[in-house]
């Protein structure tokens, strides 16, 4: 029920936020059209104006051209009338030259805020090239007559037939408007980011928290039972002591071993949770002095020979050197050990054979313990060290536990300044080792 309202939750977020996507697109899609076409505008208004100035322009260089052929020929009965015909222009360019006209351009653009690169070229009736604004513009010829910006700038007379047309292009028109518009579209691309992010962060905390419900009420489950076994083995215990009928000095003994040892089973499973408690909370204290990590091995494999002994299995110890000495809390780090050797043979569908080998590397001592196991799956193998978690084991279904001792050996192995790594193939085996700084050199 839960998980279905969860669902139609995320489907109705997904679908409103695809939806607020889509319009924003849409909108920012619309205002580079409107921004585009502001410009478009602003362009035929600036290049408007240029053709009502060109003629100014014209009558000025005409004015000084017939100056000049006046001069030139006053001595001639008839120039006045020479002068008429030739209308006082020897070519177009005469009329209004490439800086001029480029010159007028700039002025009317920049009161527009038309600042970007553009190239230009003037045009008789028929198409052909007149002059150009520079020797680049010369590339932009196809661009210029098929997609520039046209207008006629000035008109044949009686004795010059050829209309003039101006053609503007702007290279990087598409960019330069693009730039206009580069804050309200970061900030759109920043909000839509945000509101993905965060939607991706709160179904992400979602999951996270129910998965972290499911694995706490497993471990209540699991510890419940764990807890429920050794009472219940205490209790029929006591019973029997009670019982007149089964009270000899052998079944009395036995007794009393049982509750001596479920009383045991109940201490560790108590001091395994606190443990976990203090490291939460950040309060561990170690006792640190100088171990040799050879004895120390040795010990922790001694209390497992008889359960090794049990399972038909074998554990075999290499040591490369004479003396591992390492500081740290004996303790601590017996159970950093007795952990791995533990998981071990649990996670054994057949006999364990156990490998632990004592290496040394440049700054550290390593402990590895290798096993012949189920192995772990490259999906759980990252997940391994996280608080109770706990490794589906396929077909071994009587592995016990909280879920807490990888999680334990990590944080005192990395406590100590160490650190811990492990390599697994599923149904082969696994190898952890454990890796503590060399003993400090004492001066």
């Amino acid at each position: 029920m839960v998980k279905s309202k969860i669902n139609i939750l995320i489907v109705a977020i997904s679908i409103t936020i695809l939806g607020l996507i889509v319009i924003q697109v849409f909108w920012v899609k619309n205002a580079l059209i409107l921004k585009n076409a502001q410009f478009d505008q602003d362009v035929r208004i600036a290049m408007r104006d240029v053709a009502q100035q060109v003629p100014a322009i014209v009558e000025e260089n005409y004015n000084k051209n017939v100056k000049e052929v006046y001069r030139n020929e006053s001595n001639t009965p008839f120039s006045s009338q020479t002068i008429v015909i030739r209308s006082g222009f020897e070519s177009p360019q005469d009329k209004i030259t490439p800086k001029q006209l480029d010159s007028l351009i700039k002025r009317e653009f920049s009161k527009k805020g038309i600042n970007t690169k553009y190239v230009y070229g003037v045009f008789n009736q028929r198409g052909q090239p007149v002059f150009y604004r520079d020797s680049s513009s010369k590339a932009f010829t196809q661009e210029l007559l098929d997609i520039g910006f046209n207008i006629m700038i000035l008109q044949g007379g009686f004795f010059d037939l050829n209309d003039l047309h101006l053609s503007i292009f702007f290279p990087k028109k598409s960019s330069y408007v693009f730039s206009k518009m580069w804050l309200i579209i970061s900030v759109s691309v920043i909000l839509i980011l945000i509101v993905v992010y965060a939607f991706y962060y709160t179904v992400n905390t979602i999951f996270k928290q129910k998965q972290l419900s499911e694995i706490k009420n497993d471990f209540i489950n699991n510890m419940t039972h764990e807890l429920k076994t050794p009472i219940s083995t205490i209790q029929l215990a006591c019973e029997a002591l009670k019982d007149p009928d089964m009270v000899d000095v052998e079944n009395k003994d036995g007794f009393v071993d049982i509750i001596h040892s479920e009383n045991k089973r109940l201490g560790d499973l108590v001091e395994t949770v606190l443990k976990t408690a203090v490291l939460d909370k950040g309060k561990l204290k170690l006792k640190i002095a100088s171990l040799d990590l050879n004895d120390l091995v040795g010990d922790v494999v001694n209390d497992f020979k008889l359960k090794i002994k049990q399972a038909d299995g074998k554990i075999t110890v290499q040591e490369d050197h004479l003396h591992s000495t390492i500081e740290g809390d004996h303790q601590h780090i017996s159970n950093v050990i007795r952990n791995l050797i533990d998981n071990a043979i649990k996670y054994s569908s057949k006999p364990p054979e156990i490998s632990i080998k004592i290496k040394e590397k440049a700054q550290s001592y390593c402990i590895q313990v290798a096993d012949k196991g189920i192995g772990i799956k490259k999906e759980n193998i990252d997940k391994i060290f996280d608080k109770l978690y706990r490794v589906p084991t396929g077909d071994v279904h009587d592995v016990k536990g909280f879920g807490l001792g990888l999680n334990y050996v990590k944080s005192i192995v990395e406590a100590h300044g160490g650190k811990v790594t492990v390599k697994s193939t599923y149904g082969k085996g696994s190898i952890f080792a454990v890796c503590f700084p060399k003993q400090a050199e004492l001066n």
